[in-house]
């Protein structure tokens, strides 16, 4: 809630220079994750279209996680958590995508 909170009042700048991606204060290029922060802070304030701009992924990782956190409870009442193998299914597959999303979006914009 915190992270909402300071989202709806706070956008990161988008000076290469003021940014903590390394890769892009130093090749000027962004990384697969390079505007999520940005996008996060556009979707709190309702601005869908503009989120999607920014990160392609923002609004299906931000229903993804609201998802996990109301299904917690459930899940923790029937004492069931996921096999460290379904974990790392999640976080390669999470991986990947954020990975071809980058691609992607270096391709067209050298285009």
């Amino acid at each position: 809630m915190a992270a909402v909170i300071v989202l709806q009042r706070w956008m990161p700048p988008d000076d290469p220079r003021l940014t903590v991606c390394w890769l892009r204060r130093v090749t000027h290029h962004e990384c697969a994750t390079c505007g999520m922060t940005r996008a996060m802070a556009h979707l709190v304030r309702g601005e869908v279209a503009a989120a999607a701009s920014r990160h392609p992924l923002a609004l299906p990782l931000a229903l993804e996680g609201a998802l996990l956190w109301l299904a917690a409870p459930f899940a923790m009442a029937r004492r069931w958590w996921p096999s460290g193998r379904q974990g790392l299914v999640w976080v390669y597959a999470h991986v990947a995508l954020l990975l071809v999303v980058w691609v992607v979006r270096l391709f067209t914009r050298a285009a």
